[in-house]
């Protein structure tokens, strides 16, 4: 089963993106313009991996 796939847009500290991952959807990418609501983005759900 293909997973659909959103584009998190005005992301904030992600609490849309929590919902629509526990329904089974797949995040591809974020963005919002607040410096800190992305700084607390990238610690909490690590959207780059490392490497």
């Amino acid at each position: 089963m293909t997973k659909l796939k959103f584009f998190d847009a005005f992301s904030g500290i992600g609490g849309f993106k929590l919902g629509l991952e526990r329904a089974g959807f797949e995040c591809v990418g974020y963005c919002d313009n607040d410096e800190y609501a992305n700084k607390l983005y990238q610690a909490y759900y690590k959207p780059y991996k490392e490497k």
